[in-house]
């Protein structure tokens, strides 16, 4: 197993690198949106195909993260000069929130990292490895804090046992994933239902009022 060195830091990520010269990003302290990094998503690939990954949007605060956002874009300015090819900003992994319907991500940059072949190595707060499935999917929930680990790549278009010309893009593979803090949960969050149901009783029948179920 090739071992990460540390090739340049900055405030809240780093610059890493594998033996073969592969190139890595750190991304510390962002917020976590459309989290699946125990239990898979289901997706569907471009030509229709469904697939399962292990994905997530990392939410970078435009206030703190602007140096490890700008190590991203030129390194995602080197992968498109080295392929000789352009690709427009939507097609990159990391892009504004300020263009997203969804208010909670104005504000942020965000990086979208994902993997359909192996799950990344998921961590808790302390830094050990989590592998009971169940317990990473209640750990992990949108709106709680984490650091990502990625490594970008270029894809040229072109898929394995496909003819079809797909959208160059600039992707990013989801290596790990470590959790760093809870935070209030997007959404509804997870709901308590005790005192949902009020006093129950053992004369009810079931039987409609006759209200129509209203």
């Amino acid at each position: 197993m090739s071992q990460l060195t540390l090739v340049k830091e900055v405030k809240n990520g780093a610059v890493m690198k594998d033996a073969k010269g592969e190139i890595f990003f750190r991304v510390d302290r962002v917020r976590a949106s459309y989290p699946f990094v125990g239990t898979p998503s289901d997706d569907e690939g471009e030509n229709g195909e469904q697939r399962q990954s292990w994905r997530i949007v990392g939410m970078l605060p435009k206030a703190t993260h602007t140096e490890i956002k700008d190590e991203l874009k030129a390194h995602i300015q080197k992968l498109m000069k080295d392929n000789e090819s352009k690709v427009p900003a939507d097609k990159w992994f990391l892009t504004n929130g300020d263009d997203k319907e969804d208010e909670a991500m104005h504000g942020h940059f965000l990086v979208t990292a994902s993997d359909s072949k192996k799950r990344p190595k998921v961590r808790d707060r302390k830094g050990q490895i989590m592998d009971d499935i169940q317990k990473i999917d209640d750990t992990f929930y949108g709106g709680c804090w984490v650091s990502l680990l990625i490594r970008p790549w270029f894809f040229n278009g072109k898929a394995r046992n496909s003819s079809k010309n797909y959208p160059k893009r600039v992707s990013a593979n989801l290596v790990g994933v470590m959790f760093y803090k809870d935070d209030t949960p997007f959404g509804s969050g997870r709901i308590d239902d005790d005192g949902a149901w009020g006093e129950t009783t053992d004369d009810d029948d079931g039987m409609d009022d006759g209200d129509g179920g209203l």
